[in-house]
């Protein structure tokens, strides 16, 4: 418990550090889904830039370096640990939901590759000057820009455009609610590209102590995942909530 509270101070303290309005250094991206054009971010999007280099067909080296970097130290410990959107599913999942739980199939895990492959790569480079790329359907930049810039009374007079990323962002929502990490696991592309790192990381989880198939870890990891037999999988975010009981430690190999 106490590092699951230690986790909810990292990402709160994270999400100021990400969006504080007095500081501005949009030329570099931090590794986690904060949409570039909230009002107060400071930095800029991962996947906005790769989206935004792809449409211009530039290689962007200093995003790839920057993801790249964070991946071979720590995988997808960011999206555990420092991610607003993140954070925003996390405080969703704690709602009472009457009961109400969902357990995606693992093999619906795969269709962030394809939301990667299609919506951040190929239709800004095939399609540069298309608006459907991800950005348009971000329920992280609905959150984050779209509402409020609306409520400051900027809008782009598009109702039709404002009410489908509403609802995407309402059905993220129920998804967090009823199955946690749900846009983590299906839809991110940032989490694609991270957890190719999970295996390789220099920070990975790994044991201390024999296991004995109790399966708490099991039932508490957001994901879905058994950490005991899926350790260091790609769909493994490193919120370290199985490390309680202490089977399991995060640290280098």
């Amino acid at each position: 418990m106490k590092k699951i509270k230690i986790r909810f101070i990292t990402q709160v303290v994270s999400l100021g550090g990400i969006d504080f309005y007095f500081f501005r250094l949009k030329s570099l991206c931090v590794p986690a889904l904060n949409c570039h054009s909230c009002p107060a971010a400071v930095f800029a999007c991962p996947v906005g830039a790769l989206v935004n280099f792809a449409g211009l067909r530039i290689f962007p080296f200093i995003t790839i370096g920057i993801l790249g970097l964070t991946g071979i130290i720590a995988g997808r410990f960011v999206c555990g640990w420092i991610c607003p959107f993140g954070l925003f599913q996390d405080v969703l999942n704690r709602v009472p939901s009457r009961g109400v739980s969902v357990r995606l199939p693992q093999k619906l895990n795969y269709t962030k590759y394809a939301v990667l492959a299609m919506f951040v790569f190929a239709i800004p480079v095939l399609l540069p000057s298309s608006n459907y790329t991800f950005c348009f359907f971000c329920p992280a930049g609905t959150l984050q820009s779209t509402i409020p810039w609306s409520l400051m009374g900027v809008t782009s007079g598009d109702n039709a455009r404002f009410a489908m990323r509403l609802s995407i962002l309402a059905l993220v929502a129920l998804l967090a609610i009823a199955a946690g990490r749900g846009f983590c696991r299906l839809f991110c592309p940032l989490g694609a590209i991270l957890s190719f790192f999970n295996r390789i990381s220099l920070f990975r989880m790994r044991f201390v102590s024999p296991c004995n198939n109790c399966g708490i870890c099991a039932r508490k990891c957001p994901v879905g995942i058994d950490p005991v037999k899926q350790m260091n999988t790609r769909d493994c975010i490193r919120c370290l909530e199985c490390t309680d009981p202490p089977h399991l430690k995060f640290g280098v190999k």
